[in-house]
């Protein structure tokens, strides 16, 4: 394996680290501001990534796919555990489970900006400097600005186990609980499918492409 293939691999590994930790965190967080103590009293209220990785799912499995060339990237946190029960009484169990939900794509949301802010930062005091390690500098940040909108609208899917699906089921009519039952049951099978049929990734990420050049022609404009 070429040294350049390793570097970029390890790159990419730090930033998908401090992502999903980051996501595991917003939910962590938001929860804990409810009122539920579940997440604190595992220690999972912390900016710490070490404290949401997963063994396989955070980094087996995607140093398998990075450094096989496999050309597609799939990870996983460890799911924060909240006891909607302990909300506070001013909000609803699934009212509060969906903002539970929608913290931890939002979490990638601001994640992204972030690095947008670092790259303008970057381009801005790195004008006269072209040199290898500012230019893969550059080129590790816009790769964390798309990273972190593809885990946002991949989590945004309302499939199970993923976030989007708490979306869906706690303002689903109970006259669909079908639906939720068809999801519940097959969900892990329809993400399979996804990633294995050629081109539907690619569709539904379409936007992340969109945005994530809008995001890095924005850093520049704001560096220059």
């Amino acid at each position: 394996m070429a040294s350049e293939q390793i570097r970029q691999g390890l790159i990419l590994m730090i930033g998908l680290i401090v992502s999903v930790g980051m996501h595991e965190f917003g939910h962590a967080i938001v929860a804990h501001k409810l009122g539920d103590p579940t997440p604190d009293s595992q220690g999972r209220v912390t900016v710490n990534p070490i404290a949401h990785m997963d063994p396989f799912g955070t980094l087996l499995i995607p140093a398998l796919l990075i450094f096989s060339g496999a050309g597609m990237l799939f990870g996983w946190g460890r799911p924060v555990e909240i006891s909607p029960r302990h909300f506070k009484r001013s909000i609803s169990m699934s009212l509060g489970d969906t903002l539970v939900s929608l913290a931890g794509p939002a979490m990638n949301i601001v994640l992204a900006l972030f690095f947008t802010v670092a790259l303008a930062v970057v381009f801005h005091f790195t004008k006269t400097n072209s040199g290898k390690g500012i230019f893969q500098l550059q080129r590790a940040l816009m790769l964390y600005i798309q990273l972190n909108l593809v885990l946002c609208l991949f989590n945004l899917l309302p499939i199970p186990p993923l976030d989007g699906s708490h979306l869906l089921f706690n303002h689903l009519s109970s006259k669909y609980n079908h639906i939720k039952q068809f999801l519940s049951n097959y969900g892990f099978y329809i993400l399979i499918a996804l990633m294995i049929i050629p081109g539907v990734l690619s569709f539904i990420f379409k936007p992340v492409i969109i945005i994530s050049r809008i995001l890095i022609q924005l850093a520049y404009t704001l560096g220059g």
